[in-house]
């Protein structure tokens, strides 16, 4: 069975390849009323798929990832599953707003998984509530930054930087990933500061049952910290990669940019960079930094090195800033928000390609005015972060609600 998967992988190989796409691309949405042209499975027509007759918990599927071999612990790899394991869990992610990029969220009663199924406009097919069941075998059970993902097992391209890759093959979704009974959508778990804590608390030891991560939350007393996260890269032909900080930008530490919007849409993200928001913002990651965006890589050049230089190419004599500009593209941002009067943070992060993304967060939030919000809650390399399914201030679902 894994010899035939890996030769349908290969076969897709070029649209396969996770590590050259973004981590938030546009999501093409279609209309309501279109329906969906796949099968509704009942649990006995599972076997003819050889379901073993009973489901493992997400909680212990989380838990294979701690079976990593020595060689995919030696490597960007999760932990590829060889045994006959089954999941079920309800839908509790929408990606009709675009704020949820090719995954989609499954839940039981004992924990959440994000499925990296690698296709657009998911909502049209797995409806919030619906139960879905999972052929884990040949499956990939891997971390990003601490969060738990159910995809393939990666490319060993050079560019790869994550321990699965999306099944974005419609052959290898129909094997694996099966439609069921549509049911009463999950109501979310309501969290306190201590929750949340208690989860950051266990760091990326995300497979630990207690784990909230993957699951549709609520948290109240929310205050906006006035303080954001966001990385963007001003040249586009470059790989975005950890080790290229010549083309990395960080927006955080200092307040909020002058960023009033959930996230930055390209011509949001132009527009901030032409009022000059970013010109104190300097290229580079981490101890190793060049200088303002209002500088040109040339500037640089002894201390970037020529084989650096000339990935720039003409681009070398321009300034960051005019770069950031030629290449812009929508960019994520990360708000923060304060739990409960307390030092815990939870970062609210949207995408540039959601359709709320430029929409303003209410002057009366910005200014210290308790919300409640509703999201999925990941994790991300030491921080809490919830992701929006309906926009903001959705007429009847809204995901943030003045208190």
């Amino acid at each position: 069975m894994k010899k035939y998967l890996y030769s349908i992988v290969a076969l897709f190989a070029l649209v396969s390849c996770q590590s050259l796409i973004e981590e938030w691309q546009p999501v093409f949405t279609f209309g309501d009323n279109e329906p969906a042209a796949m099968k509704i499975y009942a649990e006995d027509d599972l076997y003819e798929y050889d379901f073993g007759g009973t489901f493992t918990d997400i909680q212990d599927l989380k838990a294979q990832y701690d079976k990593k071999t020595t060689a995919e612990k030696s490597s960007t790899s999760g932990h590829v599953i060889t045994e006959n394991i089954w999941i079920k869990g309800q839908v509790v992610s929408d990606d009709r707003t675009g704020n949820l990029y090719r995954e989609i969220y499954l839940q039981d009663e004992t924990a959440g998984i994000d499925l990296k199924l690698g296709k657009s406009s998911l909502y049209s097919d797995f409806k919030l509530g619906q139960w879905v069941y999972v052929k884990c075998e040949d499956l990939c059970i891997g971390s990003y930054k601490g969060m738990p993902q159910l995809g393939l097992e990666p490319d060993n391209t050079s560019l790869n930087e994550y321990e699965t890759s999306y099944i974005d093959s419609q052959v290898l979704i129909d094997t694996h990933v099966f439609r069921g009974e549509y049911d009463t959508p999950l109501s979310p778990r309501m969290l306190t500061a201590g929750d949340i804590s208690a989860a950051i608390a266990e760091g990326s030891s995300a497979w630990n049952p207690a784990s909230l991560w993957g699951t549709y939350v609520e948290v109240k007393d929310l205050t906006y910290g006035n303080q954001i996260f966001a990385l963007v890269y001003p040249h586009g032909l470059i790989p975005h990669k950890k080790d290229n900080p010549y083309n990395r930008v960080f927006l955080s530490d200092k307040g909020t940019w002058g960023i009033n919007t959930w996230a930055m849409s390209k011509s949001k993200y132009v527009e901030y960079i032409n009022a000059g928001n970013f010109d104190a913002a300097e290229v580079g990651s981490g101890a190793t930094r060049y200088g303002a965006i209002t500088t040109k890589p040339r500037d640089y050049a002894e201390k970037m090195g020529e084989s650096v230089i000339n990935m720039f190419g003409a681009d070398a004599d321009i300034t960051f800033k005019e770069m950031m500009v030629k290449y812009a593209t929508a960019n994520y941002v990360s708000h923060y928000f304060k739990v409960g009067g307390t030092s815990t943070i939870l970062q609210v992060r949207s995408s540039g390609y959601a359709k709320f993304s430029d929409k303003e967060i209410p002057a009366s939030v910005r200014g210290g005015a308790a919300v409640t919000i509703k999201g999925i809650l990941t994790f991300y390399d030491g921080d809490a972060q919830i992701s929006l399914i309906t926009s903001p201030d959705d007429p009847e679902n809204p995901s943030v609600i003045l208190q």
